[in-house]
């Protein structure tokens, strides 16, 4: 199910195109006036409010849509953010015309696999197992069978994503949002590139652990004759 972002919105045009880029990253954009029950029935279903700075009158009509949705991240498009002054959060955006791609992308990419994360994080364990190899975050070392893996720092972030998931596919994009540094244009050959790396470097100590899911991204896999099922200690 898409997750829902609310929208108010003076310009049809601009709601369109925001709509769109909402759209292609999975979510339901609804404008206010379109949501029947009002403008906060079901607060705590979006996970983002976009704004048009133009459809606030004043200041303090975007107090109180804050405090009508304060759980969501809000996107405001405006010509000037010190309009909002203390109402702004860490994890809000403004953006000035003409926009930003890149910043309107972090953004988008914050919301699809940056909720919840600070508490995932928290519960991690401090040794990850997959198969036959294994690695030690608080001394920052990857071994296989016993031996050392040298990796690079951002690969060992990389592969500690993937180890963290090991039943699931980690997009391009989403091995981008959690393993480079935060504002990085980085393109998504440049994934693969260090998912290649990482791959032969593994190798060279046993058959290959990672798999290449067309379309999708990057998956762990286990060895045909691997006796050995993924755990955490």
């Amino acid at each position: 199910m898409a997750q829902k972002v609310l929208a108010q919105f003076a310009d049809a045009q601009l709601f369109l195109f925001v709509r769109h880029l909402f759209a292609v990253e999975g979510f339901e954009v609804v404008l206010a006036s379109e949501n029947e029950g009002g403008i906060e029935e079901g607060a705590a279903d979006y996970v983002a409010v976009v704004v048009d700075a133009a459809a606030i009158s004043r200041e303090s009509g975007f107090a109180q849509l804050r405090r009508s949705f304060p759980e969501a991240a809000f996107l405001v498009l405006s010509r000037d953010a010190q309009t909002f002054g203390d109402n702004l959060s860490a994890k809000d955006l403004v953006l000035n015309s003409p926009f930003n791609p890149s910043k309107l992308v972090r953004f988008l990419r914050q919301l699809r696999y940056g909720r919840g994360l600070r508490d995932e994080v928290s519960r991690v364990d401090p040794i990850l197992c997959f198969a036959d190899l294994e690695m030690d975050i608080s001394r920052l070392q990857v071994s296989r069978s016993g031996q050392h893996v040298a990796l690079t720092a951002l690969q060992f972030k990389i592969l500690r994503h993937m180890l963290e998931r090991p039943a699931q596919v980690c997009t391009r994009e989403e091995l981008i949002m959690h393993c480079w540094p935060e504002d990085s244009e980085v393109e998504l050959r440049t994934v693969d590139i260090h998912l290649g790396l990482i791959r032969r470097t593994l190798k060279r100590l046993g058959p290959d652990l990672i798999r290449t899911v067309r379309g999708a991204g990057y998956a762990l896999q286990l060895p045909c004759d691997a006796s050995k099922g993924p755990s955490r200690h």
